[in-house]
């Protein structure tokens, strides 16, 4: 079955800039699935990565915007924000950790030209969501106060903290579905989609923001607890959007109940492939919260600015999250049509193309950086302190666009031990030793944390490179 063309991200013709001869004649040979719409390599990762990276920097603003529009509360609030929202994430983030199978299973199907099978990808995707997101909800829900202390959370902190992340977690697999079904619709090359559902996401986020942040309208003032609310809402409505748009869209895996009935063979692929980067993300996870009880034991000052500053610097890391898709996408559909040098190509141009834009991202934060935090915070030692962190994070964001984009070719590839290795090592080990050593024993404090986290993407760099330049990613079979 041919794959609509509209959605293709190759084109069978031409690639007219930047692609070798053996590029061009692989191409030919896959002119059946990839259609003959002409178009170069570095304008498809363009079009790719474009509505990826304001995705994910609208899906960055959910937890951002709550952070600012609370920070007129005062830096209480801000680390509680900080400390729910960094165990939030982690939590997330490990446990979705299923859409990584589902992007490489998408992608090798959608570039084989099964339609069929892209759809049974995504349904199994969808059905695993659920009873993740279910158990997520239940546990998270009952141990939130020890989750909080457990990374030495304020104690004046956690009385606000607790009920903002309780409701977030509710919204669980809400949260889940939408992470599986925009890797589903990302996968065949569509990348608008999700953007678009996650614009919808932000503006009912911060429509309810207002209401019941600062009690509007006549609701009540719940502060951070009111985020939480507004969060959640934001969160299933985005989910029951990105549902329909599987179920009835036309040109794309058309999802319909049969996908949904449990497959044991499709089940175990993805969770096959999804296994290294859930043991990933537990070491990711592990690795930054005990990272982040470093920044917690400083006091509340320190977490406050710290938690600023990491906002704005996430303009520029999920830039590279974008380009991570771009480079998943790209990769996993030129295997499919077994195009190994289209591969290669498409890992070199979207890494360069990341370290520029996260490059230049980083310095306009620079820049501007100061003028950013002083809209928010009203406190000159937190905004002073958190400029400080943004000018030392700017230095790692070439390094975040070379791990980031490699991590998601090899990922879209099917091989997701190497990036596993190089968090392993990096999170785990790098991150925290070095960090520990230049904030305490050298009396660095929040400096010597935040340079420690430059010499772990320094490493994870050279690990990610090694996977890359050894091939084994070229041969996965999926």
């Amino acid at each position: 079955m041919k794959p609509n063309t509209a959605e293709n991200p190759f084109p069978a013709s031409a690639l007219r800039s930047g692609t070798s001869d053996v590029i061009a004649q692989d191409l030919g040979m896959a002119r059946s699935v990839f259609g003959d719409r002409p178009q170069s390599l570095t304008r498809t990762i363009v079009r790719l990565a474009s509505p990826a990276v304001a995705e994910n920097l609208l899906q960055t603003l959910l937890l951002m915007i709550d952070t600012f529009m609370v920070a007129y509360y005062g830096s209480v609030p801000i680390a509680a924000a900080a400390a729910a929202g960094m165990l939030l994430w982690r939590l997330h983030m490990t446990l979705g950790c299923i859409e990584r199978g589902t992007t490489a299973m998408v992608a090798r199907r959608w570039g084989e030209g099964s339609r069929e099978g892209a759809a049974q990808a995504s349904g199994q995707s969808l059905l695993l969501a659920i009873v993740i997101g279910g158990l997520l909800t239940l546990g998270g829900i009952l141990w939130t106060p020890q989750l909080l202390r457990a990374i030495h959370t304020p104690e004046e902190t956690i009385p606000t903290a607790v009920p903002y992340m309780r409701v977030v977690l509710a919204a669980s697999i809400p949260r889940l579905v939408f992470f599986v079904g925009a890797a589903s619709i990302r996968a065949i090359g569509n990348t608008s989609v999700p953007m678009y559902i996650a614009l919808a996401m932000n503006i009912s986020n911060i429509f309810f923001n207002y209401l019941l942040i600062y009690g509007k309208w006549g609701f009540p003032e719940l502060k951070l607890f009111g985020s939480g609310i507004s969060t959640a809402i934001a969160l299933v409505l985005a989910a029951l959007v990105i549902t329909c748009y599987l179920v009835r869209a036309s040109h794309g895996p058309v999802l319909r109940l049969r996908h949904l009935r449990p497959c044991s063979k499709t089940i175990r692929t993805i969770c096959r492939i999804s296994l290294p980067s859930l043991l990933e993300e537990v070491v990711i996870s592990i690795g930054f919260l005990v990272f982040f009880s470093f920044v917690t034991r400083l006091g509340t000052i320190p977490l406050a600015a710290h938690a600023l500053a990491t906002r704005l610097e996430s303009l520029s890391f999920m830039a590279g999250v974008g380009f991570s898709t771009a480079a998943a996408t790209l990769v996993g559909q030129a295997l499919g049509c077994g195009s190994v040098s289209l591969a290669r190509q498409s890992f070199r141009q979207t890494t360069k193309l990341a370290v520029g834009v996260m490059s230049a991202v980083a310095m306009t934060l620079v820049v501007i950086g100061r003028q950013l935090l002083q809209l928010f915070c009203n406190e000159a030692e937190v905004v002073e302190l958190a400029y400080l962190i943004l000018l030392i994070t700017a230095v790692e964001q070439p390094l975040l666009a070379i791990a980031m984009t490699l991590s998601g070719g090899l990922r879209g590839a099917g091989e997701t031990v190497s990036p596993m290795l190089a968090s392993l090592l990096g999170n785990l080990v790098v991150r925290i030793s070095a960090s520990y050593l230049l904030a305490f024993p050298l009396g660095l404090g929040i400096y010597g944390i935040v340079l420690g986290t430059i010499v772990d993407w320094l490493v994870r760099c050279a690990i990610l490179y090694i996977g890359y330049a050894a091939d084994r990613w070229s041969k996965v079979e999926l």
